[in-house]
């Protein structure tokens, strides 16, 4: 733990497990460690960020509406990520000039009591080259990715779970990725769904 926390503090990035599939992580605050694992995906696609509370969450987001709290008290942590109007606290490198940033607080222990030593918000990446297929196990790592990255953590194999995300507007529930919770969220929110 003091290792990474070392890590994320220096601007470095790790790859470590998440409650989906293996991740590349690093300082969500720190543009250039976002910009090395840009490098390292061969992308320039948005970052989403993980969180370990809703009062971090409230940190870096401008405003948190009635139906997304729900959501949240209902979900959280999970494999969800949803949409939020970030707060000057993020940098447009992580979005991509977007002014919405991806957030899920994820359902895994280490990962949680990490961002909490931490105290800041991870960027959280999948730990593969752009369009190529997620790592479920770090053997599967290409070694063009291995040699930007400064540590790895590895903890077996893991579980390909499709992760859902989501975004609220006008008090509207629009799937962008519709994974393992869709089906719930539908069932639970149905008078919420949109197109």
């Amino acid at each position: 733990m003091k290792e990474l926390i070392n890590i994320f503090s220096s601007g470095k990035i790790a790859i470590l497990p998440s409650d989906t599939v293996y991740g590349i992580f690093a300082d969500a605050t720190n543009e250039e460690a976002i910009r090395r694992v840009d490098e390292a995906k061969g992308s320039n696609k948005p970052h989403l960020m993980v969180v370990s509370s809703i009062d971090m969450l409230k940190e870096y987001v401008s405003e948190i509406d009635d139906l997304q709290e729900k959501i949240i008290k209902k979900y959280w942590p999970n494999t969800l990520t949803i949409l939020f109007k970030k707060n000057d606290k993020i940098s447009d490198e992580l979005t991509k000039g977007s002014p919405l940033v991806g957030v899920r607080m994820p359902n895994n222990k280490f990962l949680l009591d990490l961002l909490n030593e931490y105290g800041k918000p991870l960027l959280s990446s999948s730990a593969n080259i752009t369009n190529e297929k997620v790592i479920t196990n770090v053997n599967m790592l290409d070694d063009r990715l291995k040699s930007k990255i400064d540590y790895i953590y590895d903890a077996g194999d893991l579980s390909d779970i499709a992760s859902t995300l989501i975004k609220v507007e006008n008090n509207k529930i629009i799937f962008l990725r519709e994974g393992i919770l869709a089906n719930r969220i539908k069932e639970d929110f149905s008078e919420y769904i949109g197109q």
